[in-house]
């Protein structure tokens, strides 16, 4: 993902927006609830389980 992506993603969620991502490595699915603007990371609910993806590893799903 690119980094204006990145930027995009973490303005909607920050305006109240729900997004889900995929990680393309462990093929998880979850709802991001925030973003790590430093190391570019999303923090992540799968399935009520917090985790951290690196942006380069998630795709959005639409």
């Amino acid at each position: 993902m690119r980094h204006d992506e990145f930027e995009g993603i973490c303005k909607s969620i920050g305006s109240g927006e729900q997004m889900q991502v995929k990680h393309i490595v462990t093929h998880q699915v979850g709802t991001i609830v925030a973003c790590s603007k430093e190391d570019e990371f999303f923090e992540v609910d799968v399935s009520g389980e917090h985790k951290s993806w690196s942006k380069d590893n998630c795709k959005v799903l639409h």
